[in-house]
């Protein structure tokens, strides 16, 4: 007779949620995009330090405090404080996440709905804003489209980084069916990927290289696991 304790209908109900919102993943998948939502989080501080000179020791946030007065933040907190600040809710979200796959029960709406990259896109497009306002700079498609494309990169790659065949979106090609191809062939995707969109988000965010540089970076990033999957030596598939 099996000791194994029959689950009740809700309790089955509640693990499958556990698995569907809990965002499981292995402890190597959990700590590198920890470590890469964390990269993210902080990467405005680049877009501050670019702006330093022409942004007021005293910014404006646009918020405004119960009693009506703007909630404006020394220059250094806006530069400093809001990344880090961003960081640290981001870490929070992950161990959150991290307890909850360890006692299979299902996390709380705010934590399912920011998951393990919300606070990496939030962290970018608030701090922009604020920062490209403050030096009186443009928050524009220039800024925007190369944003959008890093956390593109990012969420893609997290996603690939241990693909199951069961997923709709992967890599279906006749060299990923062969042995463990499939498994190396995803796992090249995530790592090339999760670097591509920290790369574009250094670019957007220090406005070093040109579209052209951009351009590149993507294509070369787009293009590496169909390369690595197709040259990958026969044996090794």
């Amino acid at each position: 007779m099996s000791s194994k304790k029959k689950l009740t209908p809700a309790q089955a109900r509640e693990q499958e949620s556990a698995r569907l919102f809990g965002k499981h993943v292995t402890r190597l998948k959990g700590n590198v995009l920890l470590a890469v939502s964390l990269v993210a989080c902080a990467m405005p501080v680049l877009l501050g330090l670019r702006y330093w000179d022409a942004i007021p020791e005293i910014v404006p946030t646009g918020l405004t405090l119960p009693n009506g007065e703007d909630d404006s933040l020394p220059r250094a907190m806006a530069v400093y404080g809001l990344p880090g600040l961003l960081c640290i809710l981001d870490l929070i979200c992950h161990m959150q996440l991290k307890i909850n796959q360890e006692r299979m029960t299902t996390p709380k709406a705010p934590v399912r709905l920011m998951g393990r990259f919300g606070f990496p896109i939030v962290s970018t497009f608030l701090c922009g804003v604020i920062l490209l306002h403050a030096a009186g700079r443009r928050f524009d498609l220039a800024f925007v489209t190369p944003c959008v494309l890093g956390l593109a990169f990012l969420i893609l790659g997290g996603h690939m980084f241990d693909c199951p065949k069961s997923a709709k979106l992967a890599l279906h090609f006749s060299f990923t069916e062969p042995g463990d191809s499939w498994q190396a062939v995803h796992r090249f995707a995530g790592w090339t990927w999760l670097i591509a969109g920290l790369v574009i988000l250094a670019i957007a965010m220090t406005g070093i290289g040109s579209g052209l540089t951009l351009a590149a970076v993507v294509l070369i990033a787009g293009a590496a696991p169909f390369l690595y999957g197709f040259f990958r030596p026969t044996g090794l598939r």
